[in-house]
């Protein structure tokens, strides 16, 4: 078996069969494949379309022009027969597109009977993933045909999301809260509207500003096409909710039009009712009784759940079997899922997180046949004069095992995992047997070398650690922060694995899809370096370019130093300016775990300065006003240092007012970046939400 690599290959090989991309072609076998999918489920034949395979065929033709449609085909070795297929593109939606953001799906996922369980469907479904990720997905979505389908996807990394089905045949419609009753909305309406795209582009787009989401420059033309599309073919209904005459809400909806067997032109059996834009924002009118906050938000919903009860209703006119939802946040996830939405065979994998058998350390390499390419001997600092002597003894005692890839990554590859912390380990390596094979190698190196990082003096520290700091103080006199970080560097790294810190896969994430900034004509600033972690990262991802480091603290600049993963490195407060760098000189600005304790005006317009045309900033910020799963309000857990974060269209205005183009920026969610001490000093720690940013010069 060869392992797969970052760079996306058209073809998998395993020793009894291969999984390839398939053009026109394999059309008509994909088609034969779906209607095979749906009877070994236990679905009647007699529900199928008649004209089922020129409908299927069609759509392949458009979809392969207009959403970069793929299909993949697994083959006997032997034989050269066709055991499998799937097909994916990018998901046109069941709604307007209008945000940023790029989605993939996957449909037509089958398997010969005979050929089950030997590896094919997963091997054709890492496939997808992978191509996905050459398109620039942030996100995969599916509905699985069987429980069996949803075990592989969910070793593969799937899982109940934000997209959510209501199951229309056993479901009753939206009850109305009882708290809600007593409040002053016997005056709202919702009325079935024939013209309301001006009010649906309204309320669209409040939907994605409120979940902090950027959207296009284009939503009112997108939508309204996208409407007048859905009134032709869809059975589109929008409905508008009025408090005394003005429009106080909106929702459209219509049935499913796109892959698979939720398709009720291509079957008669199921049929999906969709949802999107529902939003309401209920405005008091002045002479009225002030309400409350709590009251006037009760309100809001109420007003929002009368809009979901006349959807619904449409989707029973309709003789929709299933009613189906993608929630933009978590809060509203958590007031669709109140409602009895759940997300059924409705399956979602974050590509930015997704575990997968490819590794950022092949990004620069060759073909994972052969060996690697070195991508580190530019940078390894002391590459002129050869390993060191600790280097030399730790990779010895790699190679010494039995691992797989020890014997075929180039010494400078082995020697950058020496002081790879267990996190970066995870994200770097391939999450394959070879790849846990040469982890667990890595490890026992390190640990017979004395470089392994455990946490353990986080962690029995940990309530001691509780009594926090506080950030005005330290601010308060010059050069008390870099102290305090001085006196830190040495236990920097088990700081960071002992907080649980997930910044690494983050970073890998990001350098999939970097393109041409691993080359070895980029330059990329890594600021507030700290000890070396993120940029270190980088280059295990591949990055081959002139990086430089900074920080306020001379001890972590030491320590980073001791890494060489770095050709320059200095001493620098952000928060006074980077003079030291040039304008327009970088290709790259990272700055992952600082931007709290920064200023965001002022190195964020230095960020803009010191960028070139077409430069990118990756950095990260903690997230004020964050909320888990459930839609609660997660509390900010380092309030007591006097640190504080930001909330999402705080961080959108922040950006587009330094220069950077808002509207293509990319801001990815997380509850959990590390954990924190908590203040009650009793061994227990908080999770720290964080915001992960990637954006480009306006």
């Amino acid at each position: 078996r060869r392992e797969p690599s970052l760079c996306w290959d058209p073809s998998y090989t395993m020793s009894e069969y291969a999984v390839t991309a398939a053009g026109p072609e394999m059309d008509d076998v994909v088609v034969r494949n779906w209607r095979e999918q749906w009877l070994s489920n236990n679905r009647p034949a007699g529900n199928i379309a008649g004209n089922q395979k020129d409908l299927m065929l069609a759509y392949i033709r458009e979809a392969r022009d207009k959403l970069q449609h793929m299909s993949f085909v697994a083959r006997c070795s032997c034989t050269g027969t066709v055991i499998g297929s799937a097909a994916c593109q990018l998901w046109s939606g069941p709604m307007p597109i209008v945000v940023t953001e790029k989605v993939g799906t996957v449909w037509g996922v089958f398997v010969q009977p005979k050929w089950r369980r030997k590896g094919v469907a997963t091997l054709l479904m890492q496939s997808v993933i992978d191509y996905w990720q050459s398109i620039g997905c942030q996100r995969g979505v599916l509905l699985c045909a069987s429980e069996e389908a949803r075990r592989i996807y969910e070793r593969l990394g799937f899982g109940a999301g934000h997209m959510l089905q209501l199951d229309l045949l056993t479901q009753p419609g939206p009850c109305l809260p009882t708290e809600l009753v007593a409040l002053p909305t016997e005056r709202i309406t919702v009325t079935a509207e024939a013209n309301a795209e001006a009010h649906v582009c309204e309320h669209l787009r409040a939907v994605w500003r409120e979940a902090g989401v950027p959207c296009l420059p284009d939503l009112e033309e997108r939508t309204t096409a996208f409407i007048v599309r859905a009134k032709e073919r869809l059975e589109y209904q929008a409905f508008l909710a009025r408090d005394g005459g003005g429009v106080v809400g909106a929702a459209s909806c219509h049935v499913w039009e796109g892959p698979g067997s939720n398709n009720s032109t291509w079957q008669s059996l199921i049929k999906l009712g969709v949802c999107w834009g529902l939003h309401a924002e209920r405005r008091w009118p002045e002479n009225e009784v002030k309400v409350s906050k709590d009251q006037e938000k009760a309100s809001t919903i109420e007003v929002k759940a009368r809009l979901l009860e006349s959807v619904i209703d449409r989707w029973r006119t309709t003789s929709c079997t299933r009613g189906l939802v993608i929630a933009s946040s978590a809060s509203e996830a958590a007031f669709y899922r109140r409602y009895g939405f759940e997300p059924h065979n409705a399956m979602v994998i974050n590509l930015s997180r997704s575990k997968s058998p490819i590794s950022p350390m092949e990004l620069g390499g060759a073909r994972a046949t052969k060996p690697l390419r070195s991508t580190v001997s530019k940078w390894m600092g002391a590459a002129a004069n050869g390993l060191t002597t600790e280097e030399e003894a730790f990779i010895a005692v790699v190679r010494a095992t039995s691992a797989e890839l020890a014997q075929r990554l180039s010494s400078m590859e082995l020697a950058s995992l020496r002081l790879a912390l267990p996190q970066m380990l995870e994200a770097a390596l391939p999450a394959t047997h070879a790849g846990k094979e040469l982890r667990a190698a890595v490890v026992a190196a390190q640990r017979e070398c004395g470089t392994f990082v455990n946490g353990s003096w986080y962690t029995s520290n940990i309530v001691r650690f509780g009594g926090g700091f506080d950030m005005k103080q330290l601010t308060a006199q010059p050069g008390k922060l870099a102290a305090k970080f001085d006196r830190l560097a040495d236990k920097y790294d088990d700081w960071t694995v002992g907080n649980q810190c997930t910044y690494y896969g983050w970073i890998a994430s990001c350098a999939r899809a970097a393109g041409e900034l691993r080359g070895k004509e980029a330059s990329i600033l890594d600021v507030a370096c700290g000890i070396g972690l993120p940029g270190h990262m980088l280059r295990l991802c591949g990055f081959q370019g002139h990086m430089s480091g900074t920080d306020l603290s001379a001890g972590m600049i030491s320590r980073a130093r001791e890494r060489r993963v770095y050709d320059h490195l200095f001493i620098a407060n952000a928060n006074e300016g980077l003079a030291e760098v040039k304008s327009a000189s970088l290709d790259l600005v990272l700055c992952v775990g600082a931007m709290e304790l920064l200023d965001h005006r002022t190195v964020l317009s230095e960020f803009v300065r010191i960028l070139r045309p077409g430069g990118k900033l990756w950095a990260s910020f903690q997230w004020e006003g964050a909320v888990d799963e459930a839609g609660l309000a997660i509390a900010s857990p380092t309030e007591h240092q006097n640190i504080s974060g930001v909330m999402i269209p705080q961080l959108i205005d922040e950006i587009e007012a330094a220069g950077f183009d808002s509207k293509a920026a990319i801001i990815e969610k997380t509850t959990c970046a590390f954990y924190t001490p908590s203040p009650r000093q009793d061994g227990t720690v908080l999770p720290v939400p964080y915001l992960y940013l990637q954006v480009g010069l306006a």
